[in-house]
């Protein structure tokens, strides 16, 4: 699963649609440990993205060269997130894809280095298509999926036009990651470190269905990711605090 500290929390050309498999295990669908199934994933072609690397759906614009850092804590240990939009494009699944490297801090000890794939379909769908996650120190590789081996598919991590209510996948990779979300608003108001805004920030329940954690996203459109907050389990806060451009 991407953790509460992965905030925005990419062969051939497969040229049918893919139906997705439903996502079948969940408990019920309210309250905050809820963790509702979507009734099916989204259904994928890559040939629906021709301009995949143009990543500039207003809720998780991706722009090469750009540096996002968060911070706060998990339970009383403090923590950095820095995610960086690399220049780099591999194709996965028959789609160019942005890489985005994910570096977590906690208590200046690095303990996680991840690299991200996504891409951007003609509808201003943001894809996932799987990741690299790398655990310091010990160097293993728990959870990384790549969309296309293995039974893995990509899912949404971001809607064109969210609605309140709707429920997607953002990966399928059975036994290795199944995470999904939930759209709880779009006129949520947030303050943090970055700047404070109000009454068009959108809210997110993201969660696991293989494991019970679950956690609020809250985005502003034209910025990205504000804030990522645990609602069940140990406590875990992430806001952020600075965006750098050109790196």
């Amino acid at each position: 699963m991407r953790s509460i500290r992965r905030p925005l929390a990419l062969g051939g050309a497969i040229l049918g649609l893919i139906l997705l498999a439903p996502l079948t295990h969940a408990l019920g669908a309210n309250g905050p440990g809820s963790r509702p199934a979507p009734p099916n994933c989204p259904s994928f072609n890559s040939g629906s993205f021709h301009k995949s690397t143009t990543i500039n759906n207003p809720y998780f614009p991706a722009v090469p060269g750009t540096r996002f850092t968060y911070k706060g804590f998990v339970q009383k240990t403090p923590v950095v997130d820095i995610v960086t939009v690399t220049h780099n494009s591999p194709t996965i699944d028959g789609v160019k894809t942005i890489e985005v490297r994910d570096q977590v801090f906690e208590a200046e000890v690095p303990t996680e280095d991840t690299l991200d794939w996504y891409a951007q379909d003609d509808q201003g769908n943001v894809w996932y298509f799987g990741e690299l996650a790398t655990q310091l120190p010990a160097g293993t590789h728990d959870g990384s999926w790549t969309a296309g081996i293995d039974g893995a598919q990509p899912g949404y991590i971001m809607e064109a036009v969210p609605k309140v209510g709707d429920i997607y996948c953002q990966e399928n990779a059975p036994g290795a990651a199944q995470d999904a979300a939930q759209v709880l608003s779009n006129s949520a108001s947030r303050s943090v470190p970055f700047g404070s805004y109000s009454g068009n920030v959108l809210q997110t329940k993201d969660y696991s269905l293989l494991e019970p954690k679950n956690e609020h996203k809250f985005y502003e459109p034209g910025v990205g990711m504000l804030e990522a907050i645990s609602i069940t389990g140990p406590s875990e806060d992430i806001q952020l605090y600075t965006i750098e451009h050109g790196v």
